[in-house]
């Protein structure tokens, strides 16, 4: 989702090239093979392009630990199991998840060409970004996308006090055809993303209410500016089940099964690894699905172009001119991103600065 708060004082516009060069370089310095960091910084610069500043650049660091502490391989051997035609497990190999993740997409959608649908489950990976790159390659591709993956000590269950998942993000996307409007679906099961808390303490700016349990205090970043584990969030719709946060505690736990009991990748190790001192033990979800399986194409998408056309009809609420579709605030902030450069906030400036000194890599920042 769209960081919808005004960009902080000192923000500094960079083409889209420049931080994408610098993230490869980066990766490279660590012995990233040369198409895996390339990959890496286009998700990357993909997620500040499309104003969601929590997963792009301001993500170096905790990558940048992971990979110091060992516990990323850089170079993994992956194995693809087949479980039938339409279903199959990756082992990453602790590989960076969005190799991983690319790796799985492939797969997927190999299926979903000769068979109709395609979904492969991932285990022993890490971080894959923002969940709507996934969903958004099989979509690009005519297919329905379908990507999630799990995580630990972040949020805590319904009348819990303290974090066992991950803020377990998933993604939707529904091409809209030649001319049409895309549904890009991208979320966290939790209130926000850690990565939204890490950006709005970089910034300055106070945490809103409801996002963490503010019974177990205020959340903080280490000296590496990520977010500590003492302040669990809360799961979408809040704590308790007055406001619906059992429904959000509902979806993190499909999330879990779907991404963790069906590869093997357990809650417990994934807890243990939470803070990049030991494995990820992560596991993702991915899925394609060919929308031809179902009826005429053509029908489809104007149904869907008439379905959106109604919402956007829909009485505006005060203060509001415009009704979105999921995807399109993403889709207006890359436009005007890759015209005017993505923004760099002076936290993440600071952190890539820091790096770049300490690598000597030798870019002007």
């Amino acid at each position: 989702m769209v960081e919808s708060g005004p960009l902080p004082e000192g923000t500094v516009r960079f083409p889209a090239e420049v931080i994408e060069e610098f993230v490869y370089t980066i990766f490279r310095n660590k012995d990233v093979p040369e198409d895996d960091a390339r990959l890496v910084a286009k998700v990357l610069v993909s997620a500040d392009l499309r104003g969601i500043r929590s997963h792009g650049a301001a993500r170096l660091t905790f990558f940048m630990v992971r990979l110091e502490n060992g516990v990323l391989n850089n170079r993994p051997d992956m194995k693809f199991h087949k479980g039938s035609d339409t279903t199959g497990l990756l082992d990453a190999d602790d590989a960076i998840g969005i190799v991983a993740s690319n790796r799985a997409m492939d797969e997927a959608l190999a299926m979903a060409e000769k068979h109709g649908s395609g979904f492969v489950t991932v285990r022993n990976s890490s971080h894959f970004g923002y969940a709507g790159y996934w969903a958004q390659k099989a979509m690009e591709a005519g297919y329905i996308g379908i990507s999630m993956t799990n995580g630990g000590r972040r949020t805590a269950p319904t009348f819990a006090a303290e974090a066992l998942f991950g803020t377990n993000p998933m993604s939707v996307a529904i091409p809209g055809g030649p001319g049409g409007t895309d549904f890009h679906l991208d979320m966290a099961t939790a209130v926000t993303a850690v990565g939204k808390i890490e950006t709005a303490l970089r910034e300055g700016r106070e945490i809103p209410k409801g996002w963490v349990l503010s019974s177990l205090g205020t959340p903080t970043l280490n000296e590496k500016s990520i977010l500590n584990y003492e302040v669990p969030l809360a799961p979408l719709g809040g704590e308790g089940d007055e406001t619906g946060g059992h429904k959000g505690y509902g979806l993190q736990l499909m999330i879990e099964l779907l991404c963790g009991v069906l590869s093997g990748a357990g809650l417990e190790s994934r807890m243990a690894g939470a803070a990049g001192t030991a494995k990820s033990a992560t596991g993702h979800f991915m899925g394609a699905i060919k929308m031809s399986g179902f009826r005429d194409l053509s029908a489809m998408f104007g149904d869907m172009e008439k379905l959106f056309e109604t919402i956007r009809g829909a009485k505006k609420a005060p203060g509001h001119d415009r009704i979105y579709i999921h995807g399109e605030p993403e889709a207006i902030a890359e436009e005007e991103n890759r015209r005017i450069g993505v923004p760099i906030t002076p936290a993440v400036l600071e952190q890539m600065q820091r790096l770049n000194e300490e690598l000597e890599l030798g870019f002007e920042l």
